[in-house]
């Protein structure tokens, strides 16, 4: 699921910084996308100088799941 949370990311023009591996995806936002997402999902800021943000997946992550944060990373990208 990883793998495909990553592609969708990658469309919406979200900037990746690590290859995708097993169920981690690594990403780049600007702090106030990261504040307006994190009100609706849980996840951490790896590295608060640049703003790099860890998304995971787990076994039991379904489409659906993957829908609706796309959606939301949808509308916070769109915050300057």
């Amino acid at each position: 699921m990883a793998s495909i949370l990553a592609k969708n990311l990658q469309q919406l023009g979200v900037r990746l910084t690590r290859e995708v591996q097993v169920n981690a995806i690594f990403a780049l936002l600007n702090k106030k996308q990261i504040e307006a997402l994190q009100k609706r999902y849980f996840f951490y800021v790896w590295n608060e100088e640049t703003d790099e943000v860890r998304w995971m997946t787990s076994f039991d992550t379904s489409q659906a799941d993957i829908d609706g944060f796309v959606s939301a990373v949808k509308e916070v990208i769109n915050l300057k």
